[in-house]
Formats: structure tokens, C-alpha cells, sequence
């Protein structure tokens, strides 16, 4: 797991150093919306994406081998600690997308997962961290589950031009809810790493 995270680090190192004499583009975002089956269509017209209102109702063992994240790459899942609830974190080209899931424990070897909520985010992947980061409220630092796409920053805290989207997950109603990045500090877990 160490060498995989190692490698992972040393790419994402090499890609962004290369990436620095380059434009930066605009970034595109919309908190809620439904995945378009199209990628392509979904980010040349993301005027025309629409709230997601109903959750996939798939049991599935891997996101990616759902029909809808076809093609997609799982970037990081963790589990959120003491629940029953995970997170996947997978990208296509420069659609991000954030997926809350329920656990499901069929048998004690295996496990399944289902989608409660997912938020997605448009934006030019080779200047993004390569994991949500976590994050915490000024007002309220004992807060937990709260999750950030940042652009890749080498500093302890990201600076807030640098947090692009940031998410507390609601366990009761079960979605991600939208939290103002002013409000926010979010950690880089990778700071001062040199492995």
C-alpha cells in the first residue's frame, strides 16, 4: 500500500511540475448534478446539467463496474470511521465525482456498496491534490466528515484560493451538503513527504 501510495505521489509530482508553465483554464463547477451518460456532452455544456434527484439504486461491488462510471478511474475509497457509510473518489478526464455510499455486509468476506448522494466538479484534473483532503470548520474544528477538492498546494493548509469545493457529509439525511470555502481549513496530508 506504501509503494502504491509512493508511486501515485511521484506521477502526480511529475504531472504537476509539468503542468506549471501551462494556462491555467476556468474551472466549472455545480454542486449537485446528475452524470450525464455522455462525459464529453456533460462538460462542453454544463449550463445544461440538471440536480441530481434520484440516488442509483444498484447494489455493486466495484463503482467503476456500474454502467454510468464506465470508463471511470476509482481515484481512493475510505471508510468513514464508525459508520457504515464510505466514500469513493473517481474522475474521467476532467469530471471529479465524490460518491457517498451505504455498506452493505452480505457475508463476513465481502462486502457491497450502495449510492446515497454524489457531487460532481468539472475542472482541469492535472492541478488537483490527488485525493479529497480533509477539512475542518473554523467555527466549529470538532466537526467531522468534511471533505475538500483542492488545487495541489505545497503547504501545510491549503490557502483558500486553493480550495475548490468543500462537502460535510450529512449521516442522517444521508447526502453531502455544501459548506463555503471561506469557512473552511483544509489540511494536506501529504506536506513534507518525501517518500
Amino acid at each position: 500500500m506504501k509503494i502504491e501510495k509512493s508511486i501515485i505521489i511521484l506521477v502526480l509530482t511529475l504531472t504537476f511540475s509539468c503542468q506549471k508553465g501551462k494556462k491555467t483554464s476556468d474551472i466549472k463547477t455545480d454542486s449537485k448534478i446528475e452524470l450525464e451518460n455522455e462525459v464529453s456532452t456533460a462538460e462542453s455544456d454544463s449550463d445544461n446539467l440538471k440536480p441530481r434527484t434520484n440516488p442509483e439504486n444498484s447494489v455493486y461491488r466495484k463503482i467503476t463496474d456500474l454502467d454510468k462510471y464506465n470508463g471511470f478511474t476509482e481515484i481512493v475509497g475510505m471508510v468513514l470511521d464508525g459508520t457504515e457509510k464510505s466514500l469513493s473518489y473517481i474522475q474521467k478526464d476532467s469530471l471529479q465525482v465524490l460518491v457517498l455510499e451505504q455498506i452493505i455486509r452480505d457475508n463476513s468476506s465481502k462486502v457491497n456498496f450502495k449510492i446515497l448522494d454524489e457531487v460532481q466538479l468539472i475542472t482541469d484534473k492535472s492541478k488537483l491534490f490527488s485525493e479529497p483532503t480533509d477539512c475542518e470548520l473554523t467555527e466549529n474544528p470538532n466537526e467531522k466528515f468534511i471533505f475538500g477538492i483542492v488545487n495541489d498546494q505545497d503547504k501545510e493548509f491549503f490557502d483558500n484560493d486553493h480550495i475548490l469545493k468543500v462537502w460535510k457529509v450529512n449521516l442522517v439525511e444521508n447526502k453531502f451538503e455544501e459548506i463555503d470555502t471561506k469557512k473552511v481549513k483544509c489540511f494536506n496530508q501529504w506536506f513534507g513527504y518525501d517518500g
